[in-house]
């Protein structure tokens, strides 16, 4: 496709959650708050119900930055299982324009150079930033980018909610999830003008920051499951549906679950009021021992991958 008419066409974006690495044996958000925990008056065997920013306000006794700077190596993710690899290599492989991740840690880096150990010197060497900024942001990492070399092609890896290597950029925590939103809010009332005017004129709006990616892309949600608490996310999908400019589509791709009669996916519906499209993938969620859960998971995946190459290249017009 001439390169003139592929600038028309609008960016497709994954939008990357942790479930992926859940299901190769990786660690939950639940085992993050577990490892930063440092509070005496909150047993370590104790069930929380809290929203999880909350609660990492609470196990860390209002620290949450201090605990993250001692979690070190625990937030740069592991890499063992070649099915791990090549699953993540499979994503990479539909070209996205944009990976906006949730992950603090860096499996989409390794996998795409499996064979070269992670350093903080190469991780520096893949960071970018946008044209909305002079520099790389040390925290709340809204212009800043990783570019990820794969087959010849830097894939634009979006940290949304900070990583590993740099704790002050890490959202957990409900005082920095405010402050994130109150970002991103002040950010699309100042740029509405600027997406208006580009659109009016024939043009694809010009992606300065991941909320421009979210926005304005077509957006697949694999791997995050839409946790409530993630309050930043669910105003933006809220935004893109009333957004005047013309924004990308979205969907949303998780295994069904099993109700019962008069029993409906809250979350699921939620999504769909907000314009967006659920997709089970022929898929029901796996019951039983953990690795009959994880292998179902993985099951689901190689189908929502096959799925969401078939519509990348239809939105591409391939």
């Amino acid at each position: 496709m001439p390169q003139e008419e592929r600038k028309l066409i609008r960016p497709q974006v994954l939008l990357l959650g942790n479930g992926v690495n859940r299901a190769f044996g990786g660690g939950s958000w639940g085992q993050l708050i577990r490892d930063i925990s440092c509070n005496p008056d909150v047993p370590e065997d104790a069930r929380l119900h809290l929203p999880m920013p909350l609660r990492a306000i609470l196990v860390t006794g209002d620290c949450v930055g201090v605990q993250l700077r001692s979690a070190g190596e625990i937030l740069y993710g592991k890499l063992g299982d070649p099915g791990h690899i090549e699953m993540l290599q499979r994503l990479l492989d539909l070209n996205f324009d944009h990976i906006l991740t949730t992950n603090f840690s860096y499996e989409l880096e390794q996998a795409a150079q499996p064979d070269t150990p992670l350093s903080e010197q190469r991780l520096q060497d893949m960071m970018h930033h946008s044209d909305g900024r002079r520099q790389a942001e040390a925290k709340y990492l809204f212009y800043t980018y990783s570019a990820v070399d794969w087959r010849g092609r830097a894939n634009r890896v979006w940290h949304i909610h900070g990583e590993g290597r740099k704790p002050d950029s890490m959202i957990l925590g409900h005082y920095y999830y405010a402050n994130l939103l109150e970002k991103i809010s002040s950010y699309v009332k100042s740029e509405g003008a600027r997406w208006h005017h580009e659109q009016s004129r024939g043009e694809p709006v010009r992606i300065k920051s991941w909320a421009d990616a979210f926005l304005f892309g077509d957006l697949y949600v694999l791997g995050f499951g839409f946790d409530v608490s993630e309050f930043d996310l669910w105003w933006l999908l809220n935004r893109k549906k009333r957004e005047r400019a013309d924004t990308g589509r979205t969907w949303f791709f998780a295994p069904a679950e099993r109700l019962e009669p008069g029993q409906i996916n809250e979350k699921e519906e939620l999504l769909r009021v907000l314009g967006v499209e659920v997709r089970h993938c022929g898929s029901i969620r796996a019951d039983g021992t953990p690795l009959e859960r994880s292998l179902g998971f993985r099951a689901f995946y190689d189908l929502a991958i096959e799925e969401i190459r078939a519509l990348v290249a239809e939105h591409r017009g391939e």
